[in-house]
Order: C-alpha cells, then structure tokens, then sequence
C-alpha cells in the first residue's frame, strides 16, 4: 500500500509526542490556513529534528494561530549523513539556492567562510534558516542544518578536525576521475566540503588547502561552473559514492 502523502509538513521548535498540544505560530498558521486552505479535521505532518516525524490533526483554526493534536508516529527519529559544507557567499539569490540545494543533499551543517575574493560580508542567520528550514519541510529530511557564523578561511582551515576527509573542489585541477578520488575516503564517516568564492581562491589560499591534513583535492569536470553548480556537483558526487546514496 502506497504511503500517503501531505500537502503540509512543518517543523517546529516544541517537542513532540501522542496526545501533544502543538500551536503553530503566525507565519505558519498563516500558511495552513489561507495558503493551503486547510481546515479543522485536516492532518498534516510535523518534525523537530529530534522526535522524528508525526501525524498531526487540525483541532482549531484561526487567523493567528492554528492548534495541532498530535496523532501518532510515522517515522523514527534518524541522524543522517555528517557533511559539513564551507562554502564562499555569493550574491543572496545563488546564496540561497546555495542553503537550499546543501539541505536537499543532506548537508548537516552549514559554514559560510570568509575568502579574499568573497563577496558578501554581512549575512543574516534568521534568514539563512528560514531558507534550510523550508527546505528541509519540502525534501522531506527529518532534520534541520546547523547554520555556523560567518569565518575566515583561515581559521575555518585551523579548527579542521584531523579525522574529517576535506574535499576541496578545485576548479583548475586536472584529475579525471572524481568517483575514485573519493572512494579513497568512503567509510569516514563524516566529511567536509569547500567550494571556493565568484572568481576562485587566490593561489596563495589553494596552497593553504591542500596542505591541509586530510585534503582531498577534487575535479568537478572541464567546465567552470558557478558556486551554486559546484554545491549540488560535488556533494552529489560525495552522496553518490560515500554517503547515504549507497
């Protein structure tokens, strides 16, 4: 029997569990009810990133709030894949489909670095996870990425762990072969990925990367693609080989 399935799925911050009371807040009372058009009766579903995902009934709705009465479990709690992406900010629309395209491919957290050629500066968190917590309702992932605080290359290059492979995605290199490349570091467990900023590292910051502990320098093909290409290329690459793809 085919599983049903939900025009809504929410997260939210409250926990969840049978015969919980849960009050949507605004935003999301706003969407159910005149966006979506649902009603008193109606189900949807609901996750926190902790308690896995649940059967949620529509009890009350109003203009600013909408109550759920939570039914019943429909899937267990699972962690995911353990990929951190370093990633140069671009101009906020390629930024956000950065954010977006990460969550559906399972990035766990999210670092946004500091580059010589970055182009952005000033970042706001709120509405970089308003756009992975949309994502992450839509791809149906049971959590939510972690957002990091902006940092320097350098120091995001410091506080490497040793025991996290670093897939550098390096537009220039003339390796052929990206799925054995990285079959060398499946069974790691976690990983990291760096894609570089509108116009590429510096030499002197390519020099820094892949002298790294643990670097592993990674061809995304013949052609230049922009920063966005290079997120969905090289983790799909990375999903497709070591991760939960297999």
């Amino acid at each position: 029997m085919a599983q049903k399935q939900f025009q809504v799925r929410l997260f939210v911050d409250a926990d969840l569990g049978v015969d919980v009371g849960i009050a949507l807040d605004q935003a999301q009372a706003h969407y159910v009810g005149t966006v979506m058009r649902k009603s008193v009766g109606d189900e949807l579903l609901l996750f926190n990133g902790r308690d896995g995902e649940w059967l949620g009934e529509i009890q009350d709705i109003r203009k600013k709030q909408v109550l759920v009465h939570i039914k019943e479990q429909i899937r267990s709690q699972s962690a995911g894949p353990d990929i951190r992406l370093y990633f140069a900010p671009v101009k906020k629309i390629q930024t956000n489909l950065i954010l977006q395209k990460a969550t559906e491919l399972g990035v766990s957290e999210l670092v946004p670095v500091q580059t010589t050629r970055t182009n952005a500066d000033r970042l706001r968190e709120d509405k970089m996870l308003a756009q992975v917590i949309e994502a992450a309702e839509q791809c149906e992932r049971l959590t939510v990425p972690t957002i990091r605080p902006l940092v320097k290359l350098d120091k995001a290059l410091q506080e490497m762990e040793a025991d996290r492979p670093l897939i550098f995605c390096h537009e220039r290199f003339d390796g052929k072969d990206p799925i054995s490349g990285l079959a060398t570091i499946k069974g790691a467990g976690r990983y990291a990925v760096l894609i570089g900023p509108e116009g590429g590292f510096t030499d002197e910051e390519r020099e820094k990367i892949m002298s790294c502990d643990g670097a592993h320098t990674l061809s995304l093909g013949p052609r230049i693609l922009r920063a966005e290409t290079a997120v969905a290329a090289s983790l799909t690459l990375l999903q497709a080989v070591c991760g939960d793809w297999t």
